[in-house]
């Protein structure tokens, strides 16, 4: 356990049109076949970054050991069978396994009803599966790209579409809803989370792994903070926002969200050794690399930028600027893969409040 002092640099991108929440999932760079829609995502961009308005403060984080984040023989013998059935190749098995069985293992074992969002392929379904190997799991995601064989091997009720919509449709109470990277794509985070706990029973959990894009240090926070008091952004720019992530959180952004929603103070979750979903780094090595990462990333692609900005005041060819994606792209050092890499990740568990016993009558 660890206290750390964390940042108010928080921040959230509101953007309340369903179309338009869609499009910037699929174009966060604005690099979009639409150009009308493109020039109107920039502005709501624009007119709905702003910080989250935190009081600097203490939190607490829970380091957990690589004894603790592992599944039992029984829970492994389960999964096994399950991706045996599903057809995940063998290559891809050791990386799931270290994506998703901490989030696993730390999973209520008294769950009767789940709750999934952005279940994607259904990777995570398989680990809850093997956990939970009782419990009726209904799904939710944009799309559906859950292969048939997945699906019968999970045992899955599965809605794909509008979350929102979807969410306002339920009639019934889960025990748990588990999401992995899937909060930080929240538009309205404080809204989605209060429906959230209202889909609870009593002092159910939800559960979720996401990046905290807000916390100290993290890459290109500050031209974040930029635009959110400016409101104004180049072009060029664009790319360092990530609308396709639209709530930046940090720990303690996190934890008042929660309390503001209907959860209890929640416990924060990190493995120190391995301090973001995509590097098994811990924090001495994690902080040298990403140095070197934003080093070779101003060399390489902020001096382009800062050199096309000046030729192109307001409005570059898109040609250029894919050419200058399109490069990104193919290193590690590219704007959106060295946030991506370098963006630690927490665990957050947070338990529905329990309501207020009724006073008895006289």
């Amino acid at each position: 356990m660890e206290i750390v002092d964390c940042s108010n640099d928080a921040f959230q991108l509101t953007v309340r049109d369903p179309a338009m929440r869609a499009y910037l999932q699929r174009y966060p760079f604005l690099m979009g076949p639409d150009q009308a829609m493109n020039e109107r995502c920039r502005e709501a961009i624009l007119s709905g970054l702003a910080s989250r308005n935190r009081e600097r403060t203490t939190t607490v984080l829970n380091y957990l050991t690589p004894s603790e984040t592992q599944l039992t023989a029984e829970q492994m013998g389960r999964l096994q069978r399950i991706m045996d059935e599903s057809e995940v190749p063998e290559a891809l098995r050791a990386e799931m396994i270290d994506d998703y069985a901490w989030e696993a293992n730390l999973v209520p074992r008294d769950t009767k009803d789940v709750l999934v969002l952005g279940c994607a392929d259904g990777r995570e379904l398989m680990f809850l599966r093997a956990v939970v190997p009782e419990a009726t799991i209904t799904a939710v995601d944009y799309e559906d790209i859950i292969s048939e064989a997945s699906k019968r091997a999970i045992g899955v009720r599965f809605f794909h579409g509008d979350m929102n919509a979807i969410l306002a449709g339920f009639d019934q109470e889960f025990d748990l809803i588990s999401s992995n990277h899937t909060l930080e794509h929240l538009y309205t985070p404080n809204e989605i989370l209060t429906t959230l706990a209202g889909l609870l029973r009593n002092h159910g959990a939800l559960i979720s792994t996401l990046p905290m894009d807000g916390m100290e240090g993290s890459p290109f926070l500050e031209k974040v903070k930029k635009v959110a008091i400016s409101r104004t952004v180049h072009p060029l720019d664009v790319v360092y926002l990530d609308a396709g992530h639209p709530w930046k959180t940090n720990p303690t952004d996190l934890v008042a969200t929660m309390q503001e929603t209907g959860f209890e103070r929640p416990f924060l979750y990190q493995r120190r050794q391995h301090l973001s979903r995509a590097v098994p780094f811990g924090e001495r090595r994690f902080k040298a690399k990403l140095v070197i990462g934003k080093m070779l990333h101003t060399v390489f692609f902020a001096w382009s930028r800062s050199l096309m900005k000046v030729i192109f005041s307001k409005n570059p060819p898109r040609i250029l600027n894919r050419c200058l994606l399109g490069a990104e792209r193919r290193v590690w050092f590219g704007t959106n893969l060295l946030k991506n890499i370098f963006t630690q990740e927490i665990l957050v568990l947070a338990y529905k409040v329990a309501p207020e016993p009724r006073a008895e009558s006289r």
